[in-house]
C-alpha cells in the first residue's frame, strides 16, 4: 500500500518518518486498508460518495459563476493523531479559547488591554468586527465563546501552529460529524479496530451548555438554530446540526421581538425563545442596531440580548476574537490575562498597522502570505512568491496606502498527508480545524475535527472554495471507547406530545409549496409522456388525431405557448412539436416547464432540510438526477425513457410523505399544496379536452385516462370502450379514486377544517368555501355535464370546472393569508456599524 507513496517535499510527512517508515499510530489503520485491498476500497468509496450526494451534503461557493452548490468531497484515508499528541494540542486549544473569551470580556467593558498597551487602540476602533452596541451585553455565565474553532497547520518541523481563529459562527463541526458517520459506516471494521474517540460527547456537551444558558429561567428551554438561509455556504451544516440536536432551524424573519423578549412566529401564535444558537455573522443579526443593509436579521434582537431576555451563542460581538489582525497579539494576551506562556504557537504573523512591522513586511515581501486584517472582503490570500515583479510592486503600494488593512503570515509548507486517488495513496497538503465548546466545567475539545486537503499535489491553498477536499480526523483512544447518545436518559421526565403547532409559518409555507411543485412536476411529466408516446410510436402521418389537442392543453396548463406554430396535424411535420416538447422538458430558463418545477421542488426542499427525512431528500435528489442524466435535444425514446424513470421517484415522494411523516400540521400543509395543485391541473385537463367534443373523442378520452393514471381502473369497471359519462364519474365525482377531483377537494376540506382547530379560530371563511366545493361536486348532474349546447360545446362542464379552478385558487390565497409566511420590510435605524462584513459568512 505504501510502496510507491511519496510525501510532498519540504513538508512534514504525517504518515511516515524521515526514513520513510510508517509512524506507529498509522500502522493499524494502514494494515486495515491493506486487508480491504484497492478494489474493495474503491467499491466501498463509490458507495460512500453516492450516499454523500444523495444525502445532499454540499458546500455553496459564492464566487461560482452559476451560484450552485458543490458536492462535499471526502477522502477515505483519515488523519491519524496519537493520544499524547492530542492531549497536548487540546490543552493549547483550551488555553487559547479561555484567553480569547477573557479578551472579549475586557474589550467590551473596561478595555484594560488598551490602557496597558497590550493591544493598539487602532486595532479595535478601526475594526468592523468591534460592535460598540454589544458592549452593553453581559453574556450568561460569562460565555462570549460557546463555540470556537481554530485552523491549525503543522510546520515542517512538526509543530502545530494556529493560522486562524473562527469565533462568531464557526463552521465545520457538522461536516466533521457527517464525515465520521460516512467513514464509520463505510469501513466499520477499520473504525472499530483503530479505537477512535467518539464525537457524540462533544455535541452532547454543546446541547447541555445551550440548555444551561437558560438555567434558572425555565426548566424546558426553547432553543433555536438561527441561519441566514439556503444562500449560506454552510447551509447544509446548519440544517444538519439543527436536526441532530433536535432544534428548530429558523431565519431572522421567523423571530420577532416583543418588549424585550424574542418569540418564534408559529401557526399557534408566538412562542418564547430562550436560547439562540446562531450560524450567521454578528452584524447580520439585527438590522436596527448593527447592519442596516442586512435582510437576514431580527429587529430588536440586540436589545433583547442586552436586557438578558435571550441568550445568544456565540454572544453578539464575539466575531472580534476571530479578527486576523489579532493573531500576533495573542501571546501577549495570554501573559496579561492568565499569566501563562502560550502552549500553542501562532504562525508568525505581523499586522501592517504598526510601522515597524509594516517595514519588516515590505523589506521581505517574498517571505509572506498577505491577507486582509479584518475580514476576507478584499480577496483571497496573496502568495507573494507567485507574483510577477509588477504585481508585487502593485501589492506593496496597496499596503503602503492602507497598512492597517493587511496582515502578513509566514509562507510555510503545510504538512503532507496520504489521500486515495486512482487506487493508490498519494500526497496532499493538509490543515486541521479543531472545535472547542464551553461546558459547566470549563472547555471541551472535539476529539477529532475537520481536515481539509489541497486539490492538487502542487497546490498550497487548502480551501473548499478552491476545490479542496476533506478528511476525518481519528484521535486514538487510550482504552475502551464509551458509547454516548444524545437521546434522553431513562430517568428524564418527558411528557408525551403529538402536536406540531409550533411549526413556524415560514416552514409551513415552504412545505405547502414543496407539495405544489412536486405535484406540478408529476402532472407535467404524465402529460409530456402521453404526448411523447404518440410522437415517438405513431407511424402513420394521419395517426393520433388527439395529438394537437394534447399539445394545446399542455400550452394552457403550463402557460407557455410554442415558439413556432405547430401544424394542425403535428405528425406530418413533427419538428415544431418535438422542439416544443424538448423546451417544455429541458429549458432551464423557461418558467412553468418540467425543469422549473423539479428545480423549484429541490430548492424549496433544501429550505426545510431539518423537517424532511433523509429518504425524502434522496427522492428529491433522484428527481433532478433523472432529468439531468438525459441530454436536451436527444432522441424521443431517450426523453420518453427519462419520463418513465422520473415518475417513479415522483410517486415515491407521495407515498413516503404519507407513510413516514406524522400527520400533523407540517404534513397537512404539504399535502394540501399537493392536493390543490392536482385539483387545479386535473380540472384544467378535463376542461380543455372535454369542453368541445370532437369526431376523434375516443382517443382523447384514452389520453385523459392515461394522464390521470386511471386507465386500469376504468377498464376493470366498465370493460368496454371509453365514453364521457363514466369517465367523468371516475375522474370528477368518485371520491374513492385518489386521482379524482372529488378526492382532492375532500382532502383539502379535511386539512382546512383541521387547521381551524388551532387556537383562537372560529368558523373561518376558508372552511365554508372548502365545504361548498365538496358539495358542488357531490350535487353535480353528470348527464347534464356531458350534454352539448347549440354550439356543440359542453358549456355546463366547462363552467363548473372553471368555477372550481377559480375557487381553489381563492382558497389557496385564503390559507396563505391566514397561516403562511409574511415578509415585512424593516426600517433601517442603524448606522453603518458592521457594514463591511455584510455578507456575514465566517471564512470557511
Amino acid at each position: 500500500m505504501t510502496d510507491f507513496y511519496r510525501p510532498l517535499p519540504d513538508a512534514y510527512p504525517e504518515m511516515v518518518d524521515g526514513k520513510g517508515a510508517v509512524r506507529p499510530h498509522w500502522q493499524t489503520m494502514l494494515q486495515q486498508l491493506e486487508n480491504y485491498g484497492p478494489q474493495n476500497i474503491d467499491a466501498r468509496w463509490q458507495r460512500a460518495q453516492r450516499t454523500i450526494r444523495e444525502n445532499g451534503v454540499t458546500y455553496n461557493v459564492y464566487d461560482d459563476e452559476k451560484g450552485s452548490s458543490h458536492p462535499w468531497m471526502l477522502d477515505p484515508v483519515p488523519l491519524m493523531i496519537p493520544p499524547d499528541e492530542w492531549d497536548a494540542l487540546s490543552a493549547g486549544l483550551i488555553q487559547r479559547t479561555k484567553v480569547l473569551n477573557l479578551a472579549l470580556a475586557d474589550l467590551y467593558s473596561k478595555q484594560t488591554l488598551l490602557h496597558s498597551n497590550v493591544l493598539p487602540s487602532e486595532l479595535l476602533y478601526a475594526n468592523p468586527h468591534f460592535l460598540r452596541p454589544c458592549s452593553q451585553i453581559t453574556p450568561r455565565n460569562g460565555q462570549y465563546l460557546t463555540l470556537h474553532a481554530v485552523d491549525l497547520a503543522r510546520t515542517p518541523s512538526g509543530t502545530w501552529s494556529v493560522v486562524k481563529d473562527l469565533a462568531q459562527a464557526p463552521p465545520g463541526a457538522g461536516y466533521s460529524l457527517e464525515n465520521r458517520l460516512v467513514m464509520s459506516r463505510t469501513f466499520p471494521t477499520m473504525y472499530r479496530v483503530c479505537g477512535v474517540e467518539r464525537l457524540a460527547p462533544f455535541f452532547a456537551a454543546l446541547r447541555n451548555t445551550l440548555e444551561g444558558l437558560a438555567a434558572g429561567r425555565t426548566s424546558n428551554p426553547h432553543i433555536v438554530v438561527l441561519t441566514s438561509g439556503p444562500h449560506s455556504s454552510s447551509y447544509f451544516e446548519h440544517a444538519y446540526i439543527a436536526r441532530y440536536l433536535g432544534y428548530p432551524l429558523v431565519v431572522g424573519n421567523d423571530l420577532t421581538v416583543r418588549g424585550s423578549e424574542v418569540f418564534l412566529k408559529t401557526l399557534s401564535g408566538l412562542r418564547k425563545v430562550d436560547v439562540i444558537l446562531r450560524r450567521q455573522a454578528d452584524a447580520l443579526c439585527d438590522p436596527l442596531e448593527l447592519a442596516p443593509d442586512s435582510p437576514y436579521g431580527t429587529p430588536g434582537l440586540l436589545q433583547a440580548a442586552i436586557d438578558g431576555e435571550v441568550a445568544i451563542a456565540n454572544a453578539l460581538g464575539s466575531g472580534l476574537a476571530g479578527t486576523p489582525a489579532l493573531l500576533p497579539f495573542v501571546p501577549g494576551l495570554c501573559r496579561k490575562l492568565i499569566g501563562e506562556e502560550p502552549r500553542l504557537p501562532t504562525l508568525p504573523t505581523l499586522w501592517c498597522g504598526q510601522p515597524k512591522e509594516c517595514k519588516q513586511v515590505l523589506d521581505q515581501l517574498d517571505r509572506w502570505v498577505i491577507k486582509h486584517a479584518f475580514s476576507g472582503s478584499l480577496g483571497k490570500p496573496v502568495f507573494v512568491q507567485n507574483l510577477s515583479p509588477a504585481e508585487r510592486t502593485k501589492l506593496a503600494d496597496r499596503i503602503k496606502a492602507e497598512p492597517r488593512q493587511f496582515i502578513a503570515q509566514e509562507n510555510i509548507q503545510l504538512s503532507s498527508s496520504p489521500c486515495w486517488l486512482d487506487k493508490r495513496l498519494t500526497s496532499r497538503h493538509t490543515m486541521l480545524r479543531a472545535f472547542i465548546v464551553a461546558t459547566a466545567e470549563g472547555w471541551m475539545v472535539m476529539p477529532g475535527g475537520l481536515v481539509r486537503t489541497a486539490p492538487k499535489a502542487d497546490s498550497t491553498i487548502v480551501s473548499m472554495e478552491s476545490g479542496g477536499g476533506s478528511k476525518d480526523a481519528w484521535v486514538q483512544a487510550r482504552g475502551r471507547v464509551e458509547h454516548v447518545t444524545l437521546l434522553a436518559a431513562d430517568d428524564d421526565d418527558i411528557l408525551p406530545s403529538r402536536s406540531d403547532a409550533n411549526l413556524s409559518s415560514r416552514v409551513a409555507d415552504n412545505l405547502f409549496w414543496l407539495g405544489r411543485y412536486v405535484q406540478r412536476a408529476d402532472m407535467h411529466a404524465r402529460l409530456l409522456r402521453t404526448i411523447l408516446r404518440r410522437l415517438a410510436e405513431e407511424t402513420q402521418p394521419d395517426g393520433s388525431p388527439e395529438l394537437a389537442e394534447l399539445l394545446r392543453t399542455l400550452a394552457v396548463i403550463t402557460e407557455q405557448e410554442p415558439a413556432v406554430r405547430i401544424p394542425t396535424n403535428p405528425l406530418q411535420d413533427p419538428g415544431p412539436a418535438q422542439a416544443y416538447i424538448n423546451t417544455m422538458i429541458f429549458d432551464r430558463a423557461l418558467p412553468g416547464n418540467l425543469h422549473h418545477a423539479l428545480t423549484s421542488a429541490a430548492n424549496i426542499g433544501s429550505t426545510v432540510r431539518e423537517r424532511i427525512s433523509i429518504d425524502t431528500w434522496r427522492i428529491l435528489d433522484r428527481m433532478n438526477g433523472e432529468l439531468h442524466s438525459t441530454p436536451a435535444g436527444g432522441d424521443l425514446p431517450d426523453a420518453l425513457d427519462m419520463l418513465d424513470r422520473l415518475l417513479m421517484p415522483l410517486a415515491a415522494f407521495s407515498g413516503l410523505s404519507s407513510e413516514s411523516m406524522t400527520h400533523g400540521y407540517g404534513w397537512r400543509f404539504m399535502d394540501m399544496g399537493f392536493r390543490m395543485e392536482r385539483a387545479t391541473m386535473s380540472a384544467q385537463l378535463l376542461r380543455e379536452l372535454l369542453q368541445k367534443p370532437a369526431a376523434f373523442e375516443k382517443p382523447v378520452l384514452d389520453a385523459i385516462l392515461e394522464v390521470a393514471n386511471s386507465s386500469m381502473t376504468y377498464r376493470s369497471r366498465y370493460q368496454s370502450h371509453v365514453t364521457p359519462l363514466p369517465l367523468l364519474d371516475l375522474l370528477l365525482c368518485d371520491d374513492t379514486n385518489p386521482r379524482s377531483l372529488a378526492y382532492q377537494l375532500e382532502m383539502i376540506s379535511q386539512h382546512v377544517h383541521a387547521l381551524s382547530q388551532l387556537p383562537d379560530r372560529g368558523v373561518l371563511p376558508e372552511q365554508t368555501l372548502a365545504t361548498e366545493l365538496v358539495q358542488r361536486i357531490e350535487q353535480c348532474d353528470l348527464n347534464l355535464l356531458v350534454q352539448t349546447d347549440a354550439k356543440g360545446c359542453r358549456e355546463a362542464l366547462s363552467s363548473l370546472l372553471s368555477e372550481i379552478i377559480g375557487h381553489v385558487y381563492e382558497l389557496s390565497d385564503m390559507v396563505t393569508h391566514r397561516y403562511l409566511a409574511h415578509v415585512y420590510s424593516t426600517s433601517k435605524l442603524a448606522s453603518s456599524i458592521g457594514s463591511e462584513c455584510w455578507n456575514g459568512e465566517e471564512d470557511e
